[in-house]
């Protein structure tokens, strides 16, 4: 099995250095580049062709929104895990605009664990979506006070099964984490799928919709 290659764009040197090593430390990612600045991060991107790029939110001449939207323009296939200071819903919204697939929107502040990272850079690379924690809770409160939201038929555990979804987490991870079991995931997923009306032939990646949904209801 083939390394994820990944490129680093940070411009403090010390979290760019953290964010190095760290990365070094795990078997299966390989760090291809690393810069200090968004538009370095765009050409490196064209140049390396990583499989993942991680951003900065706030770099100097590009910050990483922008950085993000013009690497995914030129390379749509590259995963792009954005980490920020912010927990205000519209820097999520503002980098998950133009689509949620193969993204990720981390907070420094939860990176205590090197493992929230690398799942993340898993995650995206299989074109999955990822939101911290902090994000979805803000998302899910305005979603269940919004009585037109799209979301108003899921049930609560089934909003609890596509926060988790929203995370990264797999069904298995899911069942562990609820203590039910993954048939019961499954059967939740399902319904999820089947109440937002998400059907094979509209898209190709449903959990992946789903999430959209979870974030766009905000905007309902």
């Amino acid at each position: 099995m083939s390394p994820i290659c990944v490129l680093i764009a940070e411009d403090q040197t010390i979290l760019r250095e953290t964010y190095l090593h760290l990365l070094q430390d795990t078997p299966h990612i390989s760090v291809v580049g690393s810069v200090a600045d968004g538009q370095a991060a765009v050409e490196a991107a064209r140049q390396l062709r990583p499989d993942a790029v991680l951003l900065d939110i706030q770099m100097p001449k590009l910050n990483g929104i922008d950085a993000a939207r013009q690497i995914r323009a030129e390379l749509p296939e590259v995963g792009l895990v954005l980490l920020s200071h912010y927990s205000e819903r519209q820097y999520a919204e503002a980098f998950l605009r133009d689509g949620t697939a193969g993204k990720a929107y981390l907070l420094k502040t939860t990176l205590s664990e090197p493992a929230a990272l690398v799942r993340a850079i898993e995650v995206v690379v299989e074109g999955g979506a990822m939101l911290a924690p902090e994000i979805q809770n803000e998302l899910l409160r305005l979603a269940s006070n919004d009585p037109y939201a799209r979301l108003r038929e899921l049930t609560r555990r089934e909003m609890d099964v596509l926060q988790l979804m929203a995370e990264g987490f797999t069904n298995s991870t899911i069942a562990q984490k609820l203590s039910i079991s993954e048939r019961t995931v499954e059967s939740h997923v399902n319904n999820i799928f089947s109440k937002l009306d998400l059907t094979t032939e509209m898209m190709r990646n449903p959990r992946v919709m789903a999430v959209k949904l979870f974030i766009q209801a905000t905007e309902s």
